[in-house]
């Protein structure tokens, strides 16, 4: 009978352990990326268990998120600066899109303390050198699975 009580016992405190972890993430809250000047109505954000998120984008033509080369995985192209934007509408802004969750959509993961993009569905902007504004890539598959570290948020 003593060895079926130490039993109970040692699996209640691993229950109580798993679920303390489970409801534990290493990474600040999502939320907390916004770059501050930017109204937070366009970001409703619910924080669910552990790193899982529900992060709906409401304007999405003009959502973004900010990383950098030297924190990502995709590789620095030649003659662009170190920052680059992950986007939502690419090229054709002018299209209308519907409010979508941005976990899923861009593959976000916690990492390290740390959150960061896996998916690219509409590729990464990069700023123009000579100063005309936003370089597109599009989407490109090769990109995909490849982590970068998101910076900021941005609409």
């Amino acid at each position: 009978m003593n060895i079926f009580g130490f039993l109970v016992v040692f699996f209640c405190l691993l229950a109580e352990v798993s679920a303390k972890c489970a409801d534990s993430c290493e990474c600040p809250e999502f939320s907390s990326l916004r770059y501050e000047r930017y109204d937070v109505s366009y970001l409703q954000f619910t924080q669910l268990a552990g790193c899982a998120a529900n992060a709906t984008c409401v304007n999405p033509n003009n959502f973004m998120m900010l990383s950098g080369f030297s924190s990502s995985e995709i590789e620095h192209p030649p003659e662009t600066p170190d920052n680059f934007f992950i986007v939502t509408s690419g090229r054709n802004s002018s299209i209308l899109a519907s409010s979508f969750d941005l976990f899923p959509y861009f593959g976000i993961i916690c990492e390290g303390g740390s959150w960061y993009a896996t998916k690219y569905p509409m590729g990464i902007a990069t700023q123009s050198v000579t100063g005309g504004g936003l370089i597109y890539t599009n989407y490109d598959e090769s990109y995909d699975g490849k982590k970068s570290r998101i910076s900021v948020l941005a609409w």
